[in-house]
């Protein structure tokens, strides 16, 4: 999995995009690499059919940002399905957190 290193923030795929990610640049034949697909499916499949939604929006996430210091009170990592969206996502949060305290 490709890294993107901005600073001391880590911006990476998950979910969804890091599974597509795979599929098309995976180094292992393509039926292997399809049936790895078709597997990692399965669970965003079944937790949809359980209706656990929050499962379902996290393997949608895209991109994930976290810094390597969390600042004290940050909770979250920034999300979105582009890495400038991530880290933009993650410097609003850390904004928030400098203003609650």
């Amino acid at each position: 999995m490709k890294h993107h290193v901005t600073g001391e923030i880590d911006i990476y795929p998950v979910g969804l995009l890091a599974d597509l990610q795979r599929l098309v640049h995976g180094a292992e034949p393509l039926r292997q690499r399809l049936a790895r697909f078709r597997r990692d499916l399965r669970y965003p499949i079944g937790r949809a059919r359980e209706r656990k939604w929050r499962a379902v929006t996290s393997y949608l996430n895209g991109y994930l940002a976290e810094p390597r210091d969390w600042p004290d009170g940050l909770t979250r990592c920034g999300t979105g399905w582009t890495r400038g969206r991530a880290y933009r996502d993650l410097n609003r949060r850390v904004a928030a957190t400098k203003e609650a305290r």
